[in-house]
């Protein structure tokens, strides 16, 4: 189920974790163990730090979660590189 959820976020775009959840037809924690496997297999990362002067030109300023109560994740080379055989 891993490589499911590898590929749904490999497609780019925003997913909150309800949509993931519900596609996969996984709760919602369990969909959280799920990323924090695929961090620590080095394919997704979380985005840290404070970007709020920076909205405007981001492209995820609509659904950004920083300062709030999500997280936003993404590729990190090793994802990148899985999205090109997946």
């Amino acid at each position: 189920m891993l490589d499911q959820l590898l590929r749904i976020v490999t497609q780019r775009g925003i997913h909150t974790r309800r949509e993931l959840a519900q596609r996969l037809d996984v709760s919602e924690e369990l969909l959280q163990q799920m990323i924090e496997e695929l961090v620590h297999m080095g394919y997704l990362k979380p985005v840290v730090g404070d970007c709020h002067d920076r909205c405007a030109g981001c492209p995820f300023a609509t659904g950004c979660a920083i300062g709030g109560a999500g997280r936003i994740w993404t590729l990190t080379g090793k994802g990148v590189r899985a999205s090109d055989v997946t």
